[in-house]
């Protein structure tokens, strides 16, 4: 008996520091930062501050070695002095479930992100969870759980939530990561899918019924923040269509999100590009309490640069990050693209 009052007390410890910290009981589990780049100290009362926002640095091949512009990325946001990262996910090359290879690849990865000097978080993408495979003559993207259990098992700490999606609080706002590659179930009726220049059919994404209910929860229970910033890989609003989040999917997510006031910005990558979907300028509109959700791609940080599509909006084909700045009830957002590329690119509205 004693033991087991003892183990209800530890619980009960635990639980009430999570509440200390700012965490709700409810939603989504607390979201771990990508190994070695530190943890974010609690810091409730914060009101100003910045961080950064950027995706899509995989390698062209299926290599460990990371393209410099993530280096250069990490290096070049030191000055704005953030409080921590997002990342948009297609951290490393993947597309295999060979264990060796899988553990070089994020260890290289981690090994440059922790030169970030703040946390590291990130939503993952395709290449961390999605196996290639052979359909006849048609080479096809899908979904793979073993890819989930090693993205874990490399960018979790020991003993972490067993999904790939979570969320943290920082000063006045909180912070969601989605998992927009989940496993689907095998009948279920889908967008089509990216076909790419190599002939390789993308899967659309997928993001399953309990997921989106941990996620309204989450919702529900931080409407007292001021913001609530949500990351994911696959977008909710692409340059090109069928780059976009299955559209069943996307369509649910986007009307979640109107029904909450609070909900200010939602980043995505997959597209490797920068998409303003909201103004056909490259600033995005200044937030303010009211505003609608902005939808922002930034999927420039050093992956092969795709080529804008005829859609309305702002597109930039460069290497880029996303500089956030929260001042109380408004938030602006930079987009801070390195100086060679964007010479050589061409912007389309």
């Amino acid at each position: 008996m004693k033991l087991r009052i003892l183990a209800i007390g530890v619980v009960n410890l635990l639980l009430l520091a999570g509440v200390a910290q700012g965490q709700t009981t409810t939603g989504f589990p607390q979201l771990p930062p990508v190994p070695q780049t530190g943890q974010l100290p609690a810091n409730p009362a914060a009101t100003n501050f910045t961080f950064i926002v950027a995706g899509d640095n995989r390698p062209a091949s299926k290599t460990a070695t990371q393209p410099k512009t993530l280096s250069r990325v990490l290096a070049d946001a030191q000055r704005f002095n953030p409080a921590f990262f997002l990342w948009c996910g297609d951290t490393i090359s993947g597309h295999t479930a060979d264990g060796p290879t899988l553990k070089q690849q994020y260890g290289a990865f981690i090994s440059i992100a922790s030169a970030a000097k703040v946390p590291v978080f990130n939503a993952p993408g395709n290449h961390e969870m999605d196996l290639v495979t052979k359909n006849g003559n048609t080479t096809i993207e899908t979904p793979s759980a073993q890819l989930l259990a090693f993205y874990l098992q490399y960018m979790y700490p020991p003993n972490s939530p067993s999904s790939a999606y979570g969320a943290f609080n920082f000063g006045n706002s909180r912070f969601i990561a989605m998992n927009t590659e989940e496993v689907a179930p095998s009948d279920l009726v889908r967008s089509p899918g990216r076909v790419v220049a190599s002939g390789l059919k993308l899967d659309p994404g997928y993001v399953s019924p309990e997921q989106i209910n941990l996620l309204t929860q989450d919702l529900a229970a931080n409407k007292d923040k001021a913001h609530i910033f949500v990351f994911m890989h696959h977008p909710i609003k692409p340059n090109k269509a069928p780059a976009g989040l299955n559209v069943a999917t996307a369509n649910q997510l986007q009307q979640l999100f109107q029904n909450y006031a609070n909900v200010s910005f939602v980043f995505a990558a997959h597209e490797h590009l920068y998409y303003n979907a909201n103004t056909n300028t490259l600033t995005p509109p200044k937030w303010q309490s009211g505003s609608a959700p902005v939808y922002l791609i930034t999927g420039g940080a050093g992956a092969p640069l795709d080529k804008c599509g005829t859609n309305t909006g702002y597109c930039g084909a460069y290497y880029h990050y996303l500089v956030v700045n929260v001042d109380g009830d408004t938030i602006n957002v930079q987009v801070v693209a390195l100086p060679e590329k964007l010479k050589k690119s061409k912007a389309k509205k």
